[in-house]
This record gives structure tokens, sequence and C-alpha cells, in this order.
């Protein structure tokens, strides 16, 4: 499903001011899932159940967000047999692509669940390199999607061969547009983005240590996490924790939230779920950024009792929506503004 029999439709929808979501992943992939019982190295299992689906997070970011009913549109590179089922696997999701085909062979990730030892085992291959001018022609075909969206998620790693400068200067050329610019990318690819100024970071528990530099324990290291993700250049930041609690800055001080208890088949994916649901609350349906929290949490944990990432059903979403706690914490993180950037909708 390209994009280019959707684009009138998509330019109408953004001059009467919908929101229309750009997602870019850069380094997409086959995502497989096998949940194994008993999982046991050197020894030969049958999977009881699988799931194959198009992956990479900002292609899970755009299932979960297209579950949600918001207007959608995924790019990034695609090549090989690989690149061939990460595009029928969006065809099948009913997701509008425009992705650039290379002649490396897009990657694979497998995850083994293993639901009597409580484990889930990820195994990413680190992806194809991008030739030059195969990220040239991302870059222009970039530059024309720009036109149809109002907001843009990087989500994901980058290609082996390409430096965290690409996509910082994507960042910047989104944002310089005025548009809402999201980035939840490995450590150190974050940590470049931030010096573009992003409208909201959204790492890991894990990923935000990296970046700032210390381990958070105890409430009180989230805050100054958070605080520090602002200070490097995010306007707004969210930090997900292992446990299931999430705290995201706005004008007002931090939200605090807990995720209801749920009998999880598996958590893969569940932070691009939370980050769907987020974006989905804020920018479709306007909701307050207490009420947006609510649902980002609820999409998390429908998200962790379904198999596959970014699959998960939306009135169970919203069931479990009711159920989470959400605090405020005295806490002004003093965000910049950005130049050439609308106003932030957490503000």
């Amino acid at each position: 499903m390209r994009v280019s029999s959707r684009i009138s439709r998509r330019q109408e929808g953004k001059r009467e001011g919908e929101y229309m979501i750009l997602t870019v992943t850069l380094n997409a992939a086959v995502a497989r899932t096998l949940v194994v019982p008993n999982l046991s190295l050197g020894h030969r299992h049958r999977a009881r159940e699988s799931a194959v689906l198009a992956g990479g997070k900002g292609i899970n970011v755009a299932r979960s967000l297209r579950a949600l009913g918001v207007p959608v549109i995924a790019t990034g590179f695609a090549g090989g047999r690989n690149g061939d089922a990460i595009r029928d696997g969006l065809s099948a999701a009913a997701i509008p692509f425009d992705l650039i085909e290379i002649k490396g062979q897009s990657r694979t990730s497998i995850a083994l669940i293993d639901p009597m030892g409580q484990t889930q085992t990820e195994i990413n291959e680190y992806g194809p390199e991008v030739e030059p001018g195969e990220q040239a022609e991302f870059r222009r075909h970039f530059g024309q999607l720009l036109e149809y969206a109002t907001a843009v998620v990087f989500a994901g790693s980058l290609p082996p061969n390409m430096e965290e400068a690409f996509l910082v200067e994507l960042v910047e050329e989104a944002r310089e547009r005025g548009l809402y610019t999201v980035v939840d990318s490995t450590p150190t690819v974050l940590k470049a983005a931030l010096k573009a100024g992003p409208s909201l970071v959204s790492p890991n528990q894990h990923e935000a240590e990296s970046v700032v530099g210390f381990d958070f324990i105890e409430e009180e290291d989230y805050l100054r996490g958070l605080a520090r993700l602002v200070e490097m250049g995010a306007r707004h930041a969210c930090i997900t924790s292992r446990e299931g609690h999430s705290y995201l800055t706005t004008r007002d001080g931090v939200l605090s939230a807990r995720a209801p208890m749920v009998e999880r088949v598996s958590t893969i994916g569940s932070g691009d779920a939370y980050l769907a649901g987020l974006l989905a609350g804020l920018l479709h349906r306007h909701y307050a950024p207490q009420e947006a929290v609510r649902l980002a949490a609820g999409c998390a944990a429908a998200n962790a009792e379904t198999l596959g990432a970014g699959v998960f059903d939306v009135r169970r979403a919203e069931e479990l929506a009711g159920a989470v706690r959400v605090e405020t914490v005295s806490f002004q993180p003093g965000a910049n503004r950005a130049q050439g950037e609308s106003r932030s909708v957490l503000e």
C-alpha cells in the first residue's frame, strides 16, 4: 500500500488541522516471535506458537497508531526478500508506506518467549549497509513526505554504516518546518539527536541511564534523568521503567503513571505501543496529558498480553487505561523552545 495514491487525502486532512504522523524506521526488520516452553540451549525445541510481522521500532509504532485510528505513513529502507516481506506485512496491516529499496538484505529479528521460565530472549541482526546514493534518495523522499505530516517519529537503530549525523539532520529538517518531532533510538543515536532539539524523547530506563550517565534506583533518579535529557536539548522527555512505571515531563511537572498488572505473554513492543498511545492521545484525540498517559499505559499493558510488537486490542487497551494511576510530581524541567517549532502539546 504505497503512499502516493493517498497524498491528496493526507494533504486535505492536514489543512483541516488533523494530525498525520510519519514514522521513520531506518533499520526495518522481519520480526519473528517464537513461543518455546522450557527453552534450553543446546537442545532441539518445537515452537508452540509463532508470529511474523514487519518490524523495527518505527514500524511497531505505526502499527499501534493504525490500530488506534491515527492517520500514519511508514517510511525507511527495505531490501531483498526480507524487504518484500516487510512491505507485505505493512500492506496486511493496512499501513500506508513509502520505503526506499536498497541493495542489501533487510535484517531479521528473533524473539524467543519461554512461558515456563518467564523469560524472553531477543536476537537482532545488525542490518544491511545503506549506500550513499540510497541515503540521498531517502532524503529526497523524506522532504516530500514532510509536506503531508504534522508529526514525525524517528524510532529504532541505524544501519551499521550510517552516521548519527544523518538522523540528526532529518530531525532538524522536520523541526525547522514546525513539525512535532519524537526520537526513540539507541543511546548513542539519542544522545546525538538531542542536539537537534526534538519535541519529545522517549527512551526506556536502560537507554536513559546510558545517555545521562547514572543508574535510576529511586524516583528522584528518574526526575534527575528527565531534567538532564531536557538540559541536553529535548523539549520534553518520557522514561519508561522495567517495572511498568513511566514518567513524562509537562508544563506543570512530571506525570508519574503505573500500568495495571496483567498476565504477560510478551513485553516486546510495549514501549512502542506506549509511545503510540501517548501520541494518539495528545495529537489525535486532543487529550489532556494525564489522559494521554493513561491511554499510553493501557496500550503498553494490552500489548504485553498479546504475541507480537504493536499488536493489541484497542478496547482492551482503553479498559486497562481506566485502571492506570497517574500522579503529578512537583518538578519544572525548564524546557527550551527550538527555533521554528510550533508550541508543544505538553505546554
